[in-house]
């Protein structure tokens, strides 16, 4: 894997993103998802998953605050796509995706 090094300080596997960046008015919330072919399907991790969750409520929306996908389809390739997704925890876009649920990490405290 290659990282930059100036960027190591700032990486934080729990963010949520992988980077956040302000057009305008708005704060982008961005997570990148790759695959070297066509899939469609993407994991998204439990962090990610609950800041897409939070920023898709009413509320962050009228803060300007946006969580999208950027997908990159055929990444290994001479001509790589990228498509910009809109947030799947978000109603105005539900019809645009399905989210197939594939489990959940469940830690209980017992108390002893």
């Amino acid at each position: 894997m290659l990282v930059f090094p100036e960027n190591t300080s700032f990486a934080d596997d729990g963010a949520g993103c992988d980077f956040r960046f302000t057009a305008g008015d708005r704060l982008f919330y961005v997570e990148v998802k790759s695959s070297s072919g066509m899939d469609e399907s993407f994991t998204l991790g439990s962090s990610e998953i609950a800041l897409a969750m939070d920023l898709g409520r009413a509320k962050k929306r009228r803060q300007k605050e946006r969580f999208i996908v950027l997908r990159v389809l055929n990444a290994l390739s001479a001509q790589p796509i990228f498509p910009v997704l809109p947030n799947p925890y978000d109603d105005r876009y539900e019809q645009l995706f399905e989210i197939v649920e594939a489990g959940s990490r469940v830690r209980y405290r017992v108390a002893v």
